[in-house]
């Protein structure tokens, strides 16, 4: 075997995966077809080469079937799936909690397994309570066409409650540092919402977080419907654009030192948002998109991509079909480092200043990629779609910037918070108006 066929190796494996997540494919089956296939090889290793490596693709593809059958039973670790439709009282820790249009949800680690439980809006718990639940276990069910089920397996949670009776025990943390990084999330989002007016704060909160708390839903389906809803997905998307602003931004240093003081701010903006595994993944395709415009060299960033890929997707299968995050850094990745670079020499005419060429090329070259996957989601995309990704995702850095300033010196002070998220009020209503009237055209 030689370095030039690793990226089919790894592709052989995403592959494998993919299939493995639409079809039921009976673990006998995979462990028969390797056997067969790892003696063909042990008989004709020194005589073919090319049949080899074909071999060898194969294997590695129902490896990745395999990895994906692995993960998907440890439903076999979960108690509460033996318990669907019975009435019970449960008590467990707040791992996570996000707050949705007309009710709360949050995801509690019992004795039995994880559930997530819906629940009314208020009141809040955070990261590290112990609460007892009184209701219905239930298995999920699927939403449409959307596997639901599935979707909530990829966080190990195969069971629900809606809306139960909820008692607050008491707080106790597991992970100090966690709890830290929790709890100053908690304190940013809510600071957000001191110094920004709904619905702008729920924008701000989407844009930065990937939550978007409480949106009309007109205003969620003008950006559905000119396909830029995913603004609103924590992704390697926004964070990649961040860090084109930021680079031009520190334009005035020698290139290595601009770039370096992206990376480190993409890091330090990580931590302090909570440092969730969503925004851990979407930075280290932020990352992997800068290096690539960084270095210009198309196959070592091919294979810089593919490779974090597949380490992800080792670690959890299902993030290839049922994390949306996932997929959108992941295509977006691959349109900046396609395309981006060609896309900066048409824009030419488009001046350097506060990264407006950089961030335009980055836009339209993730944009090419992102669009079939939002169709893929149910989402009507405008023909003018390309224009409206261009007028409001190129305010998308400046409105982060600006909202997290805001949100961190609120800290200090609310007046100086609100002061300094002034321009994010005005740039999120800029991009609510273009949405709206180009929804409408």
């Amino acid at each position: 075997m030689e370095i030039k066929h690793i990226p089919y190796f790894l592709l052989a494996f995403l592959s494998g995966v993919a299939l493995r997540s639409f079809f039921d494919i009976h673990n006998n089956a995979v462990f028969l077809m390797l056997g067969t296939l790892m003696g063909i090889l042990v008989i004709f290793y020194l005589q073919f080469k090319y049949l080899n490596i074909f071999i060898f693709l194969i294997i590695i593809f129902l490896l990745g079937a395999l990895r994906f059958s692995v993960f998907e039973n440890n439903v076999a670790e979960d108690q509460l799936h033996l318990h669907y439709g019975k009435t019970a009282i449960l008590s467990g820790m707040v791992i996570s909690s996000e707050l949705k249009q007309n009710s709360s949800r949050l995801v509690l680690e019992t004795d039995l397994g994880r559930i997530l439980v819906i629940k009314r809006i208020y009141p809040e718990y955070k990261y590290g309570e112990k609460l007892e639940v009184r209701g219905e276990i239930l298995e999920p069910k699927p939403y449409g066409e959307f596997d639901v089920k599935k979707y909530l397996a990829k966080d190990k949670i195969y069971a629900e409650m809606l809306f139960p009776e909820i008692k607050k025990i008491n707080y106790e943390p597991p992970n100090k540092i966690l709890s830290i990084l929790f709890g100053f999330k908690e304190k940013f989002v809510k600071n957000l919402n001191s110094i920004l007016p709904a619905p702008h704060s729920s924008l701000a909160s989407g844009m930065l977080l990937g939550r978007e708390g409480v949106l009309e839903e007109g205003i969620l389906d003008a950006f559905r419907r000119t396909g830029t809803i995913h603004i609103l997905v924590l992704s390697g998307y926004n964070i990649t654009i961040v860090g084109f602003f930021l680079m031009a931004i520190l334009g005035f240093l020698p290139e290595f030192v601009a770039w370096a003081g992206a990376i480190a701010g993409i890091i330090l903006f990580t931590l302090m948002t909570g440092a969730e595994p969503a925004a851990v993944r979407a930075a280290l395709m932020a990352i992997v998109g800068l290096l690539a415009f960084r270095t210009g060299r198309l196959k070592s960033t091919m294979l810089a991509l593919l490779w974090a890929a597949t380490a992800m997707i080792l670690w959890n299968p299902m993030y290839l079909r049922f994390d949306r995050g996932f997929q959108l850094s992941f295509l977006a990745t691959l349109g900046l480092i396609l395309l981006a670079s060609r896309f900066e020499k048409i824009f030419r005419f488009l001046p350097k200043i506060f990264g407006i060429r950089e961030s335009a090329s980055a836009t339209l070259s993730a944009q090419i990629f992102v669009v079939p996957l939002l169709i893929s989601w149910g989402n009507f995309v405008s023909y003018l779609s390309p224009v409206a990704n261009i007028l409001i995702v190129a305010a998308v850095p400046a409105v982060m910037l600006f909202s997290f300033l805001g949100g961190i010196f609120a800290l200090i002070s609310l007046w100086l918070g609100k002061f300094i998220a002034l321009p994010a009020y005005f740039l999120v209503t800029y991009q609510i108006f273009i949405a709206e009237f180009l929804a409408n055209v």
